[in-house]
């Protein structure tokens, strides 16, 4: 028993081991497998991600690259633009060193002319004075008495006093006169001039006896020889010195060619011997440009004076013993106690063909250095404006060439459209678009500045020379530099002009740079002459002084001519205030006003017109019918765009069909801008507003609404080539065109999205 119990633990323990080791043995195979499995997963995962790692380590360097390109790219744009600005940089540089050499020429020109004036003038004086000691000398003793002997003959050829001096003469019942001769032997005369002057008297109409005329003689040696009669304010003067001084005249305005000398002598030789028949009058004060005259009783309102050294002025009060004149020339070489003789002649200037291409001052005088001016005729700077009778409807178009303008303030033929705005907004720049639009259109146009820089002067003469419209326009240039009476004069001069070509039957554009600076110059005239002050010192006639100007600008009927004269008058307001004195009274003279907004303009909307507040009362009967058609509903579109654009700025969310206004409205507003010299054909015009206002742009970006639109205008041209004469016809588009139309842009709209 007990051996069997040995045997039976050995068999149960041989039987576990081999189960312990069978079991053991399996634990350790499963073990090793899924050790084995792991360390194949994670080589597996290994090669993954080394082949990830691979991967992004290409992806890094495509990366990298890309970026370097791009940087490449970037760097190589930046240099573009940068070199673009600098080449954009020296041209604006170049351009203003030209402007400013221009305005230098222009001064230079201007001095030149008055360099060659003065010297000619010198020249004149010198050889006055060595004429005159020349007749002083004992050897013409005889040429003197001989002067002297034949001014009685001379007096009765050519004796006649004024009206005003006869009723003088026969209220007193007397005449008085006083005879200058240069020496005691020129008295000898003294009974054959009394004895010529009693039957010149009688006839005209003054019964008067010898013992009624008293005749009193003066010697003065200044006369040199000859004899001078003056008869209350009248003058006749046969003197010596009065025949050298008008040669002198005539030498100090000479132009001459080849032999100056040659030129000289026959000059001389053909001096006028025969009397100086005048009104003369003597200076009494002098100061600022202003001065009192006595005498001259029969002189007019606007008439140009004499004074010595040949300043011109311009009679501006009829007092009851004097006169007040202002002075259209240097103030300070006028004197009291100087003479002053009457030209019975009214401010004029000359007009004419020859006034096409110049640069003038206020007196028609040159300015550009191109020698004298042959003109025609002259003409009064002040004239009447046309009556009702001789006026026709504003019907014809005058096309400025802006978009904004065109559009929505349109301006006829014959009309007179006020420019207004502050300081800086560009109003200057519409009015030179407006003149370079008129070239081909059978219009000549003038523009006058007023009170400014000759270099600005010569900066607008640049751009109308390098656009080619100065050969269809005159400047006229009352320069800051001028007295205040040839600001005052400047715009009736350069309308004087204008009417020439009016009533012969021409279409004229005048503008006027700007008339807030007239008015200062006149406010500054008439405290001179000690006219009382109204509302902001300005006088009581300064609404008379714009309207009787912008009246004479209409479209004559065919009776009275058949031309037209187009005004754009420019005011400067003061922080946009046009309720002012002077832009209140000139807009109630004009026919509308086009307002140009600071606001805007700093935004970068140019033109910066006002759709509010500016309007055309009498333009759209000229507007062309095709842009009238598309453009009827365009200020009302842009009315309501700056209320929603307005009304948005608060953060609330806007509906479809608000944001979808606003949308549209800011493509509108990107439309209208236009570049300064930029003037665009009335059909492009059309074309352009149609396609925006009938949404063809509105998957355009705002930013590429100029690039569309150039774009469409070549698309017409080449689909559509009569559209421009159509629109140029006056009439409407009929439902057929509009359809053609819409389906150019609707073909250009999908090409170009």
């Amino acid at each position: 028993m007990g051996g069997w119990n040995i045997w039976y633990a050995l068999i149960n323990f041989a039987i576990l081991a081999v189960g312990l080791y069978l079991v053991g043995k399996k634990l350790v195979l499963n073990k090793y497998k899924s050790r084995r499995d792991g360390i194949a997963r994670e080589l597996e995962q290994a090669e993954e991600a080394g082949a990830e790692a691979a991967r992004l380590d290409g992806d890094l360097a495509q990366a990298e690259a890309a970026a370097e390109a791009e940087r490449a790219a970037l760097l190589a744009q930046a240099e573009a633009k940068a070199r673009e600005e600098s080449l954009q940089a020296e041209e604006e540089r170049q351009a203003a060193a030209e402007k400013f050499r221009r305005g230098e020429d222009l001064e230079r020109k201007s001095l030149r002319s008055r360099f060659h004036r003065d010297l000619n003038s010198q020249a004149a004086e010198g050889l006055v004075k060595a004429a005159g000691d020349l007749i002083a000398g004992e050897a013409y003793a005889p040429a003197r008495r001989a002067l002297e002997a034949s001014f009685a003959a001379k007096l009765e050829g050519s004796f006649k006093l004024p009206k005003g001096e006869i009723t003088r003469i026969a209220a007193a019942g007397k005449a008085e006169a006083e005879l200058t001769v240069a020496e005691a032997a020129g008295e000898a005369i003294l009974p054959a001039v009394k004895e010529t002057l009693c039957r010149c008297l009688r006839a005209q109409g003054l019964e008067l006896g010898e013992e009624q005329v008293a005749v009193r003689v003066k010697l003065d040696s200044s006369v040199l020889a000859g004899a001078m009669l003056r008869v209350g304010d009248s003058i006749f003067d046969g003197t010596a010195a009065s025949m050298l001084a008008r040669a002198g005249e005539a030498i100090g305005g000479m132009q001459a060619e080849g032999d100056y000398i040659q030129s000289l002598r026959q000059l001389l030789s053909g001096a006028d011997k025969s009397l100086d028949i005048y009104q003369g009058g003597l200076v009494t004060s002098a100061s600022d440009g202003i001065c009192r005259v006595s005498g001259l009783a029969d002189t007019m309102a606007g008439e140009m004076l004499r004074f010595e050294g040949g300043i011109i002025g311009m009679v501006m009060d009829l007092e009851k013993d004097n006169i007040g004149v202002v002075l259209l020339g240097e103030p300070d070489s006028v004197h009291e106690g100087d003479q002053v003789r009457r030209t019975e002649r009214i401010v004029q200037v000359p007009v004419g063909e020859a006034m096409l291409g110049r640069v003038v001052d206020a007196l028609g005088r040159p300015l550009d250095g191109k020698g004298p001016i042959q003109a025609e005729s002259s003409r009064p700077i002040e004239s009447p404006a046309p009556g009702v009778i001789q006026r026709r409807p504003v019907s014809v178009p005058m096309q400025t060439g802006i978009k904004a303008i065109d559009a929505l303030v349109p301006i006829g033929r014959g009309q007179r459209e006020l420019i207004i705005g502050d300081r800086q907004t560009g109003k200057t720049a519409i009015a030179v678009d407006a003149i370079i639009n008129q070239k081909g259109k059978n219009m000549l146009c003038v523009y006058v500045a007023i009170g400014q820089k000759e270099s600005t002067v010569a900066g607008v003469v640049e751009k109308l020379l390098s656009h080619g419209a100065m050969e269809y326009t005159t400047v006229v240039c009352a320069s800051a530099s001028e007295p205040a009476p040839m600001l005052y004069i400047a715009p009736y001069a350069a309308t004087a002009i204008g009417e020439y070509f009016m009533y012969k039957g021409r279409d004229v554009l005048i503008v006027y740079d700007d008339l807030s600076k007239q008015a200062v110059a006149y406010r500054e005239i008439s405290l001179l002459l000690h006219r009382p002050p109204g509302r902001e010192a300005y006088p009581g006639d300064v609404f008379y002084l714009h309207s009787r100007l912008l009246e004479r600008s209409a479209r004559l009927s065919q009776e009275a001519g058949g031309g037209s004269m187009t005004a754009l008058p420019i005011i400067e307001t003061q922080a946009g205030d046009i309720s002012a004195y002077i832009p209140t009274n000139v807009i109630s003279i004009t026919d509308g006003q086009i307002f140009l907004e600071t606001g805007l303009f700093n935004a970068g909307v140019r033109p910066a017109v006002n759709v509010g507040l500016s309007v055309s009362r009498v333009g759209g009967a000229a507007q062309p019918a095709a842009v009238k058609q598309v453009a009827g509903p365009l200020r009302m579109e842009l009315a309501q765009y700056r209320e929603l654009a307005a009304f948005s700025q608060f953060g609330m969310e806007l509906d479809k069909a608000t944001m979808k206004a606003i949308n549209k409205g800011d493509r509108l507003v990107e439309l209208l801008k236009q570049p300064q010299y930029a003037p665009m054909d009335a059909a492009d015009q059309m074309a352009a507003i149609f396609a925006v206002s009938e949404g063809y742009a509105d998957k355009v970006a705002v930013g590429d609404i100029a690039r569309f639109e150039e774009g469409l205008i070549a698309a017409l041209d080449q689909s559509w080539p009569g559209l421009r004469e159509l629109v140029a016809s006056g009439r409407k588009l009929n439902p057929q065109e509009l359809e053609k139309l819409r389906g150019i842009l609707a073909g250009y709209s999908e090409s170009f999205a």
